[in-house]
């Protein structure tokens, strides 16, 4: 499971929305405590892919920057976001060819404000559904302060009722 902090999921919507039509990046970060990732941080990177618009490739010097900041911290990387602005949030081909990183949370968002999670799983060569829990700022992961749409989509602020 990872657990994020709506406002760094407003974050990662926002980075969409500047870099649309070309898909968005970047890092996420944060702590494994009891089989959750809790996502403390987000780093927006420069998408550097040939063909942005359907593909991302995150700077390398972006990404080292990142990482740097993360073990100064006293992070770790939970996985990277990227975003689909001409589509839904389920893994591409494209995006389970390029995956890398065995464990890691991959969150995709979309210019709707949707937002899924997925584990990649090397062994499998595939993605996995990981459930994605959008808590409120200053929240202690409780059951009260758990917003969830169908279990692993979630729609940004805006999108919701109150």
């Amino acid at each position: 499971m990872l657990v994020i902090p709506r406002k760094l999921l407003e974050e990662m919507l926002e980075h969409a929305r500047r870099c649309a039509p070309q898909e968005a990046c970047g890092v996420i970060a944060g702590e494994r405590r009891g089989g959750r990732g809790i996502a403390r941080a987000v780093y927006r990177c420069r998408n550097v892919s040939s063909m942005p618009e359907v593909r991302y490739t995150i700077a390398p010097e972006d990404l080292v920057r990142a990482l740097d900041d993360v073990e100064k911290k006293g992070m770790e990387v939970l996985g990277f976001y990227h975003s689909h602005p001409h589509g839904g949030v389920l893994p591409s081909a494209i995006d389970s060819a390029r995956a890398s990183w065995h464990g890691a949370s991959y969150v995709i968002v979309n210019l709707r404000g949707e937002a899924a999670a997925w584990l990649w799983d090397e062994e499998a060569g595939r993605f996995r559904r990981e459930r994605l829990l959008v808590v409120e700022e200053g929240a202690h992961h409780g059951v009260e302060d758990e917003h969830e749409g169908d279990g692993n989509r979630q729609k940004a602020p805006q999108g919701e009722e109150g």
